[in-house]
Parts: C-alpha cells; sequence; structure tokens
C-alpha cells in the first residue's frame, strides 16, 4: 500500500474512541456493580462528562463505543454525546468477555436496537468488547447496515476486506489505556509520554492514530489524573502541524470512497 492521501493533505489523522464500558461489563460476568465491582459506574457518572466537556474544549469530535446494556438502562449520558456530535457505535450488549455461539446475531440485533432508539440513528461502526469474531459477526453487521468493524490488531493503516467492508484497526498495547494501568501498572505521566512516543513515530510514517481510552476508574482514564494526561496528549497532537482529527465513521468512508487504494492488505 503506498503511503496514504489524507483527507486536506494531512500528514496523520488522530480518531479518538471513548469505550464507555459502564456497568455492562460486571453485569455481563454476573457481578453486583457495587463496591470493587462499581467502577463502570463511574464512567457513566463522572467519566463520560468529564471527556465531554475536555473534547469540547479541543473541539475535537470523538467514537464513543458503547454497550447495549449501559444505553437501555441509562440512556442520558448516551443522548448527550450524541447531542455533542460525536460518534455513537457499538461494542456488544454486555461487553461480553465469551464467546456468543448462535446467540451472538441476536445480541448484535438488540443492541442495535436499543443504541437506534437512544440517540435517534442508527450506528454504522461496530468493535468487538472482547476481540472475538465469528464466522456469524460480519454478515450480521453487514445486514444490519454496518459500514466498519474497529477490532482488528492486524494492520497500522484502514483497509478494505473484498466486499467493500471497511476495517478500522485499533492498537490495544500501545495506544490504548486499559492494558497499560490494568496490567501495566503504569502512571498517567508514563501513559502520556507512550502516547505521545507513539503519535511522533506514527506521524512521521502512516500517519494513523487510533487512540483508545475508558472513562471508568481502576482500568481507564476517567479519573482526574488520568484524564488530565489524554488532555495534555490532545493538546500536543493539535499543536504539530498537518494533524486532523476524524472520527471512526470518517475514516471508513474517507477509504470506502476510494476503494483501489484502500484494499486489504496481501501477506
Amino acid at each position: 500500500m503506498n503511503k496514504p492521501r489524507w483527507p486536506g493533505g494531512a500528514r496523520a489523522v488522530i480518531c479518538v474512541t471513548v469505550h464507555v464500558d459502564g456497568p455492562a461489563v460486571e453485569a455481563g460476568r454476573g457481578q453486583n456493580p457495587l463496591g470493587i465491582n462499581s467502577r463502570g459506574n463511574y464512567a457513566l457518572r463522572r467519566g463520560v462528562d468529564r471527556y465531554l466537556d475536555m473534547l469540547a474544549r479541543h473541539g475535537i469530535k470523538a467514537t464513543f463505543f458503547c454497550c447495549g446494556y449501559d444505553a437501555e438502562h441509562w440512556p442520558e449520558p448516551f443522548v448527550k454525546m450524541h447531542r455533542a456530535g460525536h460518534e455513537i457505535a457499538a461494542h456488544g450488549y454486555q461487553h461480553e468477555g465469551f464467546d456468543l455461539g448462535e446467540r451472538e446475531p441476536e445480541l448484535l440485533e438488540k443492541t442495535h436496537r436499543i443504541l437506534t432508539d437512544v440517540v435517534g440513528e442508527a450506528p454504522v461502526g461496530w468493535c468487538s468488547p472482547s476481540g472475538r469474531k465469528s464466522k456469524l459477526t460480519l454478515p450480521t453487521l453487514r445486514r444490519l447496515g454496518y459500514r466498519y468493524d474497529a477490532s482488528e490488531k492486524d494492520e497500522d493503516l484502514p483497509y478494505l476486506l473484498d466486499d467493500g467492508f471497511a476495517v478500522v484497526p485499533n492498537n490495544t498495547v500501545s495506544l490504548d489505556d486499559f492494558p497499560m494501568y490494568f496490567t501495566g501498572g503504569a502512571l498517567a505521566c508514563e501513559v502520556e509520554r507512550n502516547f505521545i512516543q507513539e503519535f511522533d513515530a506514527i506521524s512521521g510514517r502512516d500517519g494513523y492514530v487510533h487512540l483508545t481510552v475508558h472513562p471508568k476508574a481502576g482500568g481507564g482514564s476517567g479519573t482526574p489524573a488520568r484524564a488530565a494526561a489524554v488532555d495534555r496528549f490532545l493538546a500536543y497532537a493539535k499543536a504539530q502541524t498537518g494533524v486532523r482529527f476524524m472520527t471512526c465513521r470518517e475514516i471508513a468512508d474517507h477509504c470506502l470512497a476510494d476503494p483501489a487504494a484502500w484494499r486489504e492488505p496481501r501477506q
């Protein structure tokens, strides 16, 4: 694949993806979301508003990946996201961390219906909440009218499958806060520094930066110091020349508009 042409001649594009991951995570595990299991509640009570304020200050539109269970039981935060102009995309019903088998289409349809009803607009993007996909996943998403999947970790750039479905890959190692905090035990300053180093390296090459943050407590960046680290990273990235912020939907549509330039890479 040749060096990509980003809209407006940008040398780098950044998609900010906010994985809401509210109490749906605990519900999917059969846990009572109280005490030590209440970190998802933090996302809906504090974290989401903190990110909506931050993104508004920076003038950035983000993609919010949302679980159907959260939107079904606490619709107001999701209405606020949509009213602020952010993209609402699907992220499982209860953030399922297990193989769904024959129930997968049913749950994909359920989440699709809930998100559409809550915000008044059907999602066109999906990201697996656990990284799992099956032979039923993409056919169901296509049938429901989805245009892209943001679950893959196999490329530095977006690409199109043979039938024209877009893949908007994410990096869950170095541009995702969850493993750094939850598994790595990193400090906020270390995560911020890592984000900047990744941005600098990527912007000098292919220029596709897919940042993933979680507005929850615990393994996410919802709390004040961790959110401040994301805030400083966004300020740093904005200050660089030739940088453009796009939602996942905008990136997918950019690729879909020029299929020959974004066809699936071959091994």
